[in-house]
């Protein structure tokens, strides 16, 4: 992949843009301002962007969970869908992450396939935003000379103050791909990162390195934060987040009870928004991808049916009101 121009990358997301992947948040109490409005005291803003990717402040801080801009490059024209094949160079695409990200204070990994880690060293560099992640996230910041005072490596269990907002780091698994052969496949997705690697990288290098979900105190809420289609309903248990970030795509079928097991170990959160459920950025999602949606939608409803759900469009932000 070659990087593009930032014309290029403008106009393709104008494109994207004019056929959002999601419907927009239709909550009387939940709007979709424009990014500069201010926040009041207690309100938490979430802009989604795209894939398991995310920028949440409360107006003081912000994190950024997963960010993976470099994903719309793929629908440009005559560009290959599934992105580079493994042996090749895998380039973030710097005109798209400069489109869409100006400031960040800390960057959240959950574990480093590309589709998560990709960007997270350039986004670092341009904005001396910290990376919190396991030993595979860091070492795929190293390889971008990112230095080791803007890493933070944890392994799950850490619950860390950060003074404007404190983050829980919970032990996860990854999504069971492969129809369950995951841990045995030849694509050499799993497995962990060494040190010593140097940019630009190629497709193999971004390999799981360990699974984290996180929760984030910031602003008066609690926001579940997972970046794969599965969990430990141990690690669950007790949290009872308003606002959960639950990765919902078709993977999740694959594990049993996923969204009722799952609503019921959070004590049903009030809020319940989809992530890695964008068809990897595609701006015509399939009537398969559509009605998997829906079903997962009607999945909440059903376990949780007091839960508002919010299905997320790329770059519209969703302010969410003080808790009571």
């Amino acid at each position: 992949m070659r990087l593009r121009s930032a014309l290029h990358s403008a106009a393709l997301l104008a494109g994207l843009l004019s056929h959002p992947v999601m419907a927009r948040p239709v909550m009387a109490q939940v709007s979709p301002p424009t990014a500069s409005t201010t926040l009041k005291k207690g309100e938490i803003r979430l802009t989604y962007l795209g894939n398991a990717g995310w920028e949440i402040t409360d107006g003081t801080k912000i994190v950024l969970v997963d960010p993976f801009l470099t994903q719309f490059a793929r629908w440009a024209p005559g560009t290959q869908r599934d992105g580079p094949a493994q042996t090749d160079l895998y380039l973030p695409d710097t005109a798209l992450i400069n489109a869409h990200v100006s400031k960040a204070d800390y960057i959240l990994v959950t574990h480093g396939h590309p589709d998560h880690a990709l960007d997270a060293g350039v986004i670092s560099n341009k904005t001396g935003a910290i990376i919190i992640g396991h030993e595979t996230a860091a070492n795929l910041a190293r390889a971008y000379d990112v230095p080791d005072a803007k890493l933070i490596t944890v392994i799950g269990g850490e619950d860390y103050d950060f003074d404007d907002f404190s983050l829980r780091v919970i032990p996860n698994i990854h999504s069971a791909l492969d129809d369950k052969h995951y841990y045995n496949n030849t694509r050499g997705i799993t497995g962990n990162a060494p040190r010593g690697l140097k940019a630009p990288l190629r497709r193999k290098d971004y390999v799981e390195g360990g699974n984290l979900a996180y929760l984030l105190r910031m602003g008066g809420h609690e926001v579940l934060i997972m970046g794969s289609m599965n969990y430990i309903e141990r690690e669950m248990v007790g949290l009872h987040p308003d606002i959960a970030l639950v990765g919902s795509n078709s993977q999740r079928l694959e594990v049993f009870e996923f969204t009722g097991r799952l609503m019921k170990a959070l004590g049903n959160p009030a809020v319940v928004i989809p992530t890695h459920a964008d068809a990897y950025g595609d701006p015509k999602p399939s009537a398969a991808a559509l009605a998997d949606r829906k079903k997962f939608q009607q999945e909440v409803a059903t376990a949780s049916p007091k839960s508002r759900f919010i299905s997320p469009t790329w770059f519209i932000p969703i302010v969410i009101p003080a808790r009571r």
